[in-house]
């Protein structure tokens, strides 16, 4: 079994608290670079690529510099996930590390508001010569926009020397501001919950078939919006990585998975796997 992507969860701390979040619900934790070394030796037979990402703020874990290193030495590639408001404080530390791709959420704007939010950001992508960098504006909402969603934007058209129609301002659009640097545009998601209203018991999901995670605390997830490790197949602090995978829980949700059969009762309940899956 091979997976295109594993996600990472170095820590489930953030140091915000945006609206659209489901806040971390479980003990707070952050990886040891120990744990760190032990995940990535773990799962390198069976992906290229780590996002470092699920709950929490990667950029947050004074540890972040070493994980890149670790990486690196193992000859795994790297993608971040962040809000960016510690990306001009942190820059020092991981601008000679190599990041393949960092995607930057601008929609987190309305739980800090920074004066120099863009500018900062901007002036630290500039140096990233190597690096894709994605522009996360995921507000598309029926059509409408607050002003600090049409600010930013004005910001970035500012920066860039290129002009952002309102007609591409549309969930799903990628305008391509320079060689590497994107700004993608999406609706808002809702993280799926156990709380949440049934939706379907058929469809099919990306989750075990072409990547998973590993949270903070070692539990292995098919789902990289499991927020609370609802969907756990083994932990890879107790159980080899290897092993979990062949674990008869694992084959049976991944076997489920393959039959477009939706077994798992977040599966059941989650509406984000809606947006690749347009069967209902």
């Amino acid at each position: 079994m091979r997976f295109k992507k594993i996600y990472i969860e170095i820590s489930n701390m953030c140091n915000l608290q945006c609206p659209f979040c489901i806040q971390n619900q479980r003990p707070p934790h952050s990886l040891s670079l120990a744990q760190f070394a032990h995940v990535i030796r773990e799962i390198k037979p069976y992906t290229q690529y780590v996002y470092l990402h699920v709950m929490g703020e990667p950029l947050l874990h004074p540890l972040l510099p070493a994980f890149l290193e670790e990486c690196r030495k193992e000859g795994i590639k790297v993608n971040i996930t962040t809000n960016g408001t510690l990306l001009k404080k942190r820059w020092k530390e991981l601008c000679h590390l190599p990041i393949r791709q960092m995607n930057i959420s601008l929609h987190s704007f309305e739980a800090h508001h920074q004066e120099s939010y863009i500018k900062d950001i901007v002036s630290c992508v500039e140096e990233m010569k190597d690096t894709y960098v994605s522009y996360r504006l995921w507000t598309v909402q029926k059509g409408t926009w607050n002003e600090d969603n049409k600010r930013m934007i004005e910001d970035l058209s500012f920066a860039y020397h290129i002009p952002i129609p309102r007609e591409h301002w549309v969930p799903s659009r990628s305008i391509t501001l320079k060689e590497r640097v994107f700004l993608h545009f999406e609706e808002p998601f809702v993280w799926p919950s156990l709380q949440h209203a049934f939706v379907t018991a058929e469809g099919s999901c990306r989750g075990f078939i072409d990547m998973c995670a590993v949270l903070c605390d070692g539990s292995v997830t098919p789902c990289c919006l499991d927020s609370r490790g609802d969907l756990t197949l083994g932990n890879i602090f107790e159980t080899p990585f290897s092993a979990i995978l062949k674990q008869e829980n694992a084959q049976r949700f991944l076997a489920d998975m393959r039959q477009h059969r939706l077994s798992a009762e977040l599966c059941q309940k989650c509406r984000y796997r809606l947006r690749f899956d347009r069967r209902i």
